[in-house]
């Protein structure tokens, strides 16, 4: 994950309550991936695509195994480089992603930053999003995903994270893409759990379709319904802005 002031910090320790490097856990991220999040990216499989915080390089191998030539991958933590690196992924080691960007402007095709924004101090974040708006090319595509501060659980997704420092609406990360150049901006809800006709699946898509629907009465109490119907409430927030 990128961390513009925590470069030095063993951020693995973290990441590993979710991801191991297990062939299991692989294939059923790499799967997810596939199934929701390809649909994104060129159909060129010759395209240049670089992922910011690429972790343990679940997306990257995605990408490698449905074809993609071209894609690479920076992280500022030595364990998640490394985890990548066995998986014969191309991936450096990079502590200034700023840097990193503006030395290689005008580069890339897509450019991904999945639960990445949250982690650069707010003061940075604009600037962050002008490098990577400099390394696209015309044309090129940024997608993220960010927490989304009008979660129920926002205030988890916040702080769960030491190295989190913020979460965004949908109308605070459009003011930072904006901002950082990009003005074609569509910003939509993300969700990791999916309709499924398996009895727990299935409960638990349930479930939360009833918390949604309180969160949302919520929302239409305090806001009034035009204002509180337009407001996603999911985990996480994607964005997709086109240079």
């Amino acid at each position: 994950m990128e961390n513009i002031e925590n470069s030095s910090i063993d951020y693995t320790r973290h990441y590993q309550n979710w991801h191991t490097d297990t062939p299991e856990h692989t294939k059923k991220v790499t799967s997810f991936y596939k199934e929701n999040i390809l649909k994104e990216f060129p159909e060129n499989k010759e395209s240049n695509i670089l992922e910011i915080g690429c972790g343990m390089g679940f997306l990257l191998l995605a990408l490698q195994e449905s074809g993609y030539k071209n894609a690479k991958g920076i992280d500022v933590d030595k364990g998640q480089v490394a985890s990548c690196q066995k998986k014969g992924l191309t991936v450096d080691l990079v502590e200034d992603s700023i840097d990193y960007l503006q030395k290689n402007a005008n580069t890339f095709d897509t450019i991904v930053a999945f639960d990445v924004l949250e982690h650069i101090p707010p003061a940075f974040q604009i600037a962050f999003t002008k490098a990577i708006y400099g390394a696209l090319k015309t044309g090129g595509t940024f997608l993220a995903t960010v927490p989304n501060a009008s979660s129920f659980l926002a205030s988890r997704n916040r702080y769960i994270d030491y190295t989190h420092y913020v979460t965004f609406s949908e109308i605070s990360l459009d003011f930072v893409l904006y901002n950082g150049g990009f003005k074609d901006i569509d910003i939509q809800e993300m969700d990791h759990i999916r309709f499924s006709l398996s009895p727990a699946r299935f409960l638990h898509w349930l479930l939360l379709k009833y918390v949604r629907f309180s969160r949302r009465i919520t929302f239409i109490a305090e806001l009034g319904f035009k204002q509180a119907i337009k407001v996603p409430l999911s985990f996480n927030l994607m964005s997709k802005a086109r240079k």
